[in-house]
């Protein structure tokens, strides 16, 4: 039997210690001394066996934030600002914790348990904390990836099940919430079997199972789902298809359930119905805004899909095209532009949803000035006002909109003591793809995508292949979550729209698909 070792210092298990009796007792003044204590110890102290402390950290924030504390004061009621406040350090101690565990220092066999121990609250943690900021899909990711480490882990289950409960709240497809009704509910009966889960979270996670009548129970959640399985067409198109399921990738919110099941292989996202004045004729015009940003989306997904495999021999529109070989080695293919196609369409697409919500939600923005800034970072963004929309407040009470501000801020807002936005390095490949000159090399020359360099001495942007991949790959995986986010901001808008006395004399509109067949 192999000998593990654990690779973090008794350090860290006795502060761990520290912040649970703190906790335990609500001694809310002792946890901010410990967050300070452990503030200034780790501006000293680098080393990447210390991330069991940014866990402790992140967790105490949310703990504080939680329960209606900030770091600071013992305010009954958080204004909205210091909650986010806490939030990003939150989100912060859990991400500089991962990226910890990510040193080569700690991938070791013999530390294996112990690294997979941290990471199972970790994941979990920080998924509640991204479900917090509204961000099911984001929140989603992790905690696939817990179960994938251990399928039995109790904490990620329910919580889990508490989020898509959250989800199929938001969703207006009637499928596609009893689907996630359905996981919600047996994820959350099933962590009630769970000796990880502790007291106050399994009392939680009870009143979700209750929040459910008998009869739903009886008739639809305690019975086994019927799935119907679907060809996923020829050899090609299935591996297209599998690539999708297996990346979480397909415009569907059941892809983002850990299940890669044949009928979720489909891009089925739709806007929901909308209500217009009963003398409009025509269709809403956001019907065709949206299969813009879903054929733009789809387009770019399978330029990605097609570099992620390098071809067998030169595409024919490569020969003979007479490029001066100056010993650099960088990389020119048919198969490396379109993926750099891909992350440039799908980066514009966050400024094409700009202008949707722009002219939805009637901001009064001049067109010309329309971008994804100017609608999150001009106005509440920067805490000076909350648009409205007939005098009534549209970001403050739309979770999916609070979404889309918390996607916004990871590329212009410093989190905690980041020092960048977390996605700073996607903003600044796209403004070198767009307006410099990017050199994309083969995996060879820098080790992981941290290891680029930003623009040189020679006026070039240098990235690797799988750099460049990854990225784009991340980039995919946002914008799919903010065009979820978009037709459930929507969907929250008619809603209310639904319940104003001007807008009930309205009439049904029926719209038919666009065919397959005239995709050519």
């Amino acid at each position: 039997m192999k000998d593990f070792v654990n690779p973090f210092p008794k350090l860290c298990e006795e502060y761990a210690q520290r912040f649970d009796v703190a906790s335990d007792n609500n001694d809310v003044q002792a946890i901010r001394e410990l967050l300070s204590e452990l503030e200034d110890f780790l501006k000293k102290y680098t080393d990447a066996i210390y991330a069991p402390l940014y866990y402790c950290m992140g967790t105490s924030y949310g703990n504080l934030r939680t329960h209606g504390y900030s770091v600071e004061s013992d305010e009954a009621k958080l204004s909205l600002e210091k909650k986010d406040v806490s939030l990003e350090h939150e989100l912060y101690c859990f991400r500089h914790s991962l990226e910890l565990l990510d040193d080569p220092e700690l991938l070791k066999e013999e530390f294996e348990p112990y690294i997979r121990g941290l990471k199972l609250q970790l994941y979990t943690n920080y998924a509640n904390a991204l479900e917090d900021c509204g961000r099911k899909a984001a929140a989603m990711k992790f905690y696939r990836k817990v179960l994938e480490i251990n399928p039995e882990f109790g904490m990620a289950e329910g919580n889990m099940g508490r989020a898509l409960q959250h989800y199929s709240a938001l969703v207006h497809d009637p499928g596609h919430t009893a689907y996630l009704h359905h996981f919600a509910y047996n994820y959350l009966k099933s962590s009630l079997k769970k000796a990880d889960v502790h007291v106050s979270a399994r009392k939680y996670f009870e009143r979700c199972v209750n929040s459910y009548t008998d009869e739903i129970k009886e008739t639809f959640l305690e019975n086994k789902l019927e799935i119907s399985e679907y060809s996923l067409g020829e050899e090609q198109e299935e591996a297209y298809r599998r690539w999708c399921l297996h990346h979480h990738l397909f415009l569907n919110p059941l892809n983002d359930l850990p299940h890669e099941l044949s009928c979720f292989a489909t891009d089925s996202l739709q806007l929901p119905d909308m209500i217009t004045h009963i003398e409009q004729i025509e269709p809403p015009r956001y019907f065709g805004m949206f299969n813009q940003l879903k054929q733009e989306y789809i387009y770019a997904r399978y330029l990605c899909y097609e570099a992620f495999y390098e071809r067998e021999e030169t595409h024919f529109a490569d020969k003979e095209t007479h490029l001066i070989n100056l010993y650099d080695y960088p990389q020119y293919s048919i198969r490396i532009e379109g993926l750099k196609t891909a992350f440039r369409q799908s980066y514009s697409i966050f400024d094409k949803v700009a202008f949707f919500i722009n002219d939805y939600w009637e901001l009064g923005i001049q067109e010309r000035d329309v971008n994804y800034r100017t609608i999150w970072l001009s106005e509440y963004g920067k805490g000076k006002k909350n648009y409205k929309y007939k005098n009534r407040l549209i970001l403050a009470d739309n979770i999916a909109l609070k979404s889309m501000f918390w996607i916004c801020n990871e590329f212009n807002k410093k989190f905690g003591d980041a020092d960048t936005p977390y996605e700073k390095n996607i903003q600044v490949l796209r403004n070198a793809l767009e307006h410099k000159f990017v050199k994309v090399h083969s995996g060879t020359l820098y080790n992981d995508k941290k290891e680029e360099k930003s623009i040189g001495e020679d006026s070039f942007y240098h990235i690797t292949e799988n750099g460049l991949l990854q990225y784009t790959m991340e980039l995919l995986e946002i914008v799919r979550e903010w065009l979820i986010d978009l037709t459930m901001a929507v969907h929250i808008e008619e809603l209310k729209r639904g319940e104003d006395e001007d807008d009930k004399k309205s009439f049904p509109v029926f719209l038919m698909e666009f065919d397959d067949e005239w995709k050519v």
